[in-house]
């Protein structure tokens, strides 16, 4: 199958980007099915590269490699064994850790989480899905992966006419639940239950990065608390007293388990709505705040009441922080800019009436690249602000 762009539509392509848009394509020749490999080509006939091709999708082609060789076994062995090579060798210490992070690992549709001997898959293309079973052995023969499990529980699988699904591919279902260490922090992880591909990684820099801000004494508030992350790294450094919050049942159970296999106490969590909680705090305070929401929009369309949900939380937050206190805000909205989001900090510290320095940001751990020609792969945003 060859596709051909419009004129000039190659640019994005040649600067790095992998996607094509259907209304970028002037015309398709000898198509054969959805999500198959195609020959990528501009306007006048010049070669760019093969990807995968979807003629229902948006995005109507994902590239693959810029070169004309063959897409097999061979292929995504060499691309899934250099992503993993980064990661083994600068996260050595952990034994969970994101291995591929779709396009910015350069598979682009494909993410892999490593949890032990645990293999965790999401895929968000047609093309990619083809090549499932593939991916599934490599994990197998080259990884020694005990069990290999699909999280396809999604809804953006949609758009590509991919039904939602969770499996095992290989293995026992009884190793679904593993334990995993994170720079000496032990949690278990059920990754059939658990969500997106059963932990949270992302914030695995930034959940230690707040050991540096903990002094021993400190009382620490953690909203959005889910398994524990944040509240176990302030444990480590000292912390006195955790008060963790979280609507959800299952992650407040998980919390309690964490805190145990890591012989903690000195907590207290509530099963809460956090804007409600944040609102009938009274007079508590704390020496820090960590406020990790989910994600307040998955639309352009939702960014203007995603914003004000930013900023009732930010406000009522930066109100339960001690003079001299410190609050870690995220926002992991893709649709909300970093601009916009330290526009929304900057507001509810006004009407907080607070002075505030704000003393650091942060992105995804070093397992979540990012891909500086796509600003699609970039959605985790953290502000480290100092109250006065």
């Amino acid at each position: 199958m060859k596709i051909f762009l419009k004129k000039n539509e190659e640019k994005r392509i040649l600067a790095g980007h992998l996607w094509v848009f259907s209304n970028e394509i002037a015309k398709i020749e000898n198509f054969s099915a959805n999500g198959t490999i195609s020959d990528l080509y501009t306007h006048n006939g010049k070669f760019l590269g093969k990807g995968f091709y979807n003629r229902n999708s948006l995005i109507a082609y994902r590239h693959l490699t810029g070169s004309d060789i063959e897409i097999n076994k061979k292929f995504f062995s060499s691309r899934i064994r250099a992503s993993f090579g980064i990661r083994e060798k600068i996260l050595k210490h952990n034994t969970a850790f994101r291995v591929v992070n779709g396009e910015s690992d350069f598979l682009p549709g494909l993410i892999i989480d490593k949890f032990s001997d645990a293999y965790s898959i999401q895929i968000f293309s047609l093309g990619m899905q083809g090549y499932i079973e593939i991916i599934k052995e490599i994990l197998v023969d080259e990884y020694s992966a005990k069990i290999v499990i699909e999280k396809n529980d999604f809804d953006y699988r949609t758009l590509e006419g991919l039904p939602e699904q969770t499996g095992i591919l290989y293995g026992k279902e009884e190793d679904s639940i593993v334990s995993i260490s994170i720079d000496g922090i032990k949690y278990i992880v059920d990754i059939i239950k658990g969500q997106k591909t059963g932990f949270y990684l992302d914030q695995n820099e930034n959940r230690f990065n707040l050991r540096k801000f903990v002094k021993p004494g400190d009382k620490v508030l953690d909203l959005f608390c889910n398994d524990g992350g944040f509240s176990l790294n302030a444990a480590i450094a000292g912390a006195k007293e955790i008060t963790a919050v979280d609507s959800s049942e299952t992650a407040i159970n998980n919390f309690k388990r964490n805190f145990a296999l890591n012989n903690f106490n000195n907590y207290s969590v509530y099963k809460s709505d956090v804007f409600d909680y944040v609102k009938s705090s009274g007079n508590k305070k704390f020496d820090i705040v960590v406020l990790d929401p989910p994600s307040l929009t998955k639309s352009r369309k939702n960014v203007s009441n995603a914003l004000q949900g930013y900023f009732e939380l930010n406000k009522n937050s930066m109100e339960l922080v001690v003079d001299g206190g410190y609050l870690f805000t995220y926002s992991c909205s893709h649709h909300i800019s970093e601009t916009d989001f330290i526009d929304v900090v900057r507001k509810a510290a006004r009407k907080a009436a607070k002075n505030i320095r704000i003393t650091g940001f942060s992105n995804c751990s070093i397992d979540h690249p990012l891909n500086p020609s796509m600003p699609e792969t970039k959605y985790l945003k953290g502000i480290i602000i100092r109250i006065n």
